[in-house]
């Protein structure tokens, strides 16, 4: 079974305690007995962002790792990095335990082969979050209304509601600017092709809404790395900041 790291903590002595993602399981932890000490083969191997070939035993809440062995390395570095920790982090805090997911764990290696290589960070995250919501039932459609199915019209502005989707909106006000969108626009995110930048800032701002109900108050870790990260580029005139 193929498998991805997408935590990992110290367990007992030598041990670790490790969530996994598999196509067929979904999200479920392991204990990696001696995976720390110094002779062991997991101590490499259990990293994130690196695609092993597993066998694993028991049938409670946390299984036994018996073997683990490296199929393909995603190395990811500097904003890449941090945006892989990201996907990582919604992983763990969204998926379901003991699920089959197949289509979103290609999904996921997706995304880590495009991180490895694409300097435009932000298109990526924002695909692969759809894809996410689409997954566990959460998603929402860009062509047609929520509320009762008709055609998304260019002209028209809509009013994103987190966990439903566009419903028109009759009455632009100022303070809510950040929630409504042109049926255009709509249009034009739907693609998530040939974004300018104000464009993928609206899609950013779109796709926090949407994931919000579904990870609660808690902030993500990863976020804030990345922002920080940002920030530092954009403190370096000299170097072209990612998204």
């Amino acid at each position: 079974m193929h498998a991805i790291v997408l935590h990992r903590w110290p367990w007992q002595e030598h041990g670790l305690l490790v969530d996994l993602f598999t196509a067929e399981n979904g999200r479920f932890r392991v204990i990696a007995r001696s995976a720390r000490s110094a002779k062991s083969a997991l101590r490499a191997t259990l990293q994130p962002f690196q695609l092993l070939d597993i066998d694993f035993s028991g049938r409670g809440e946390v299984k036994t790792l018996k073997r683990a062995d490296l199929q393909q390395a995603f190395p990811l570095t500097r904003l890449a990095l941090y945006s892989g920790l990201y996907l990582n982090e919604l992983l763990q805090r969204l998926l379901p335990n003991d699920t089959e997911l197949p289509d979103l764990f290609k999904a996921y290696l997706d995304a880590l082969e495009l991180l490895q290589k694409e300097d435009l960070i932000e298109p990526i995250l924002r695909k692969f979050e759809l894809v996410l919501l689409e997954q566990l039932g959460h998603d929402f459609s860009f062509h047609e209304e929520a509320d009762n199915g008709h055609p998304i019209l260019p002209q028209h502005m809509y009013r994103f509601i987190p966990g439903q989707g566009f419903v028109v909106e009759h009455g632009v006000s100022e303070s809510d600017l950040s929630l409504i969108l042109s049926g255009q626009e709509i249009l034009q995110l739907a693609d998530f092709q040939h974004l300018d930048l104000a464009l993928l800032q609206q899609l950013k701002k779109l796709m926090r809404l949407a994931l919000q109900p579904y990870l609660g108050s808690k902030p993500l870790q990863s976020r804030e790395l990345i922002s920080a990260v940002l920030k530092q580029n954009a403190q370096q005139p000299n170097q072209e900041g990612k998204s």
